[in-house]
């Protein structure tokens, strides 16, 4: 099975031509293993919410831990600690990390350890159910913020696609609901604004794959009506601070 036979396969598939001449495909694919995508080249890095457990990560953890060369988690002080507060070294540690670290909005890019793997790396990222989003939320029911959404998806595809040359981006919908029907458009409308702000500014990006587990989400409609806007509208540069630690970059995200 090649690559364009797996879109195929799906019938959702766009292709989109960006300010600087490129036709990007975007993609949508649901109920695909994360591990059939990489071993395909349909992906090469994947940004994914830090939601673990029977999530979209948790589903992917074997696949990603032995393709990056990175523990899952460290089931011995699970045992014997329940939840360790302190960091770890492995995969589920560093999302629990992502998901309840507050103020800051921090990004954690793990890149890939293991020498012909199929993913150059994975990012974990804050979503709507991080403690980091709380202040910028206005209540249960209401609208995605749209800074936070815009920005954690644009400086993690920049990251991917700058520090470790990926072209083809997977991207999981950054909220904690994710399931038949309760896919929130705007949420999935920051995503697409920042997907094609970066490829208006920025040659190379081959493909963006949208990861759903299941139906209800919209984004090729979204991406269809932003191409018959003129103006879009531009990316607004925002501060960021790095550390390196472990050999991965935590990207720190502020936007004031």
């Amino acid at each position: 099975m090649n690559k364009s036979h797996l879109i195929l396969q799906q019938e959702r598939v766009r292709s989109f031509r960006s300010a600087l001449g490129e036709d990007v495909v975007v993609n949508h694919i649901v109920g695909y293993k994360a591990a059939t995508l990489a071993e395909h080249g349909l992906v090469d890095c994947f940004v994914v919410d830090a939601e673990d457990g029977f999530s979209q990560l948790g589903k992917m953890r074997e696949f990603a831990s032995l393709d990056l060369g990175i523990s899952q988690r460290d089931l011995l002080s699970h045992a014997m600690e329940g939840f360790p507060s302190h960091l770890q070294r492995n995969l589920a540690s560093l999302a629990d990390w992502v998901r309840y670290r507050e103020p800051e909005i921090t990004l954690v890019a793990i890149p890939s350890a293991i020498h012909g793997s199929h993913l150059k790396g994975l990012i974990l990222s804050p979503y709507d159910g991080s403690k980091s989003y709380l202040r910028f939320a206005q209540g249960e029911y209401a609208r995605p913020h749209r800074d936070f959404i815009y920005n954690v998806t644009y400086e993690s595809i920049a990251y991917a696609y700058f520090v470790w040359g990926a072209k083809n981006i997977g991207l999981t919908h950054f909220s904690r609901n994710k399931f038949k029907h309760l896919y929130h458009p705007d949420l999935t409308t920051c995503q697409v604004e920042a997907i094609m702000h970066f490829c208006n500014e920025h040659q190379g990006l081959e493909s963006i794959t949208f990861f759903d587990d299941s139906e209800g989400n919209m984004p090729l409609d979204i991406f269809d009506a932003f191409s018959s806007i003129d103006c879009l509208g531009a990316h607004r540069p925002i501060k960021k601070e790095i550390l390196n630690f472990w050999g991965m970059d935590f990207i720190d995200l502020d936007w004031r």
